[in-house]
């Protein structure tokens, strides 16, 4: 459910950033973690593009679906594995406790349900279709 999740998220945020003020290093590192997680995501995003386009829809764009995403890829992954050791520890810990909700979440049988891009699924249509309202 989107509440819970907004929530948990919430609570984890505060709790971090709590602790972070309460270190000497805490803003640096908080700033550097954040960064870690965003160019670890950007770096997924590479390897999809190549896969959703050469993989599945067997594109022959080899520059904008492949050479592209494949520096880009390079760049970033020399920025995080150059980042801050303790973000990089933080950040894969984290990475591995999402692995692990998602293993249970797959062994119990609730598979998470992925959005799939269709005509209903517009930016518009995305809110509506899926906030659940509770009398």
């Amino acid at each position: 459910m989107p509440v819970n999740a907004t929530l948990l998220t919430a609570g984890v945020s505060l709790l971090l950033g709590l602790y972070m003020t309460s270190r000497d290093d805490g803003i640096t590192l908080l700033s550097t973690l954040v960064n870690f997680g965003a160019l670890t995501t950007f770096l997924v995003l590479h390897v999809a593009v190549v896969v959703h386009y050469l993989v599945r829809n067997r594109s022959r764009d080899y520059w904008r679906h492949l050479i592209a995403p494949v520096i880009g890829f390079a760049i970033l992954a020399y920025v995080v594995v150059n980042a801050n050791i303790a973000a990089q520890r933080l950040g894969f810990v984290w990475l591995l406790v999402g692995a692990v909700v998602l293993t249970g979440l797959v062994v119990t049988g609730r598979t998470p349900k992925l959005s799939v891009a269709s005509p209903e699924n517009t930016a518009e249509n995305v809110t509506e279709n899926t906030v659940e309202e509770t009398p």
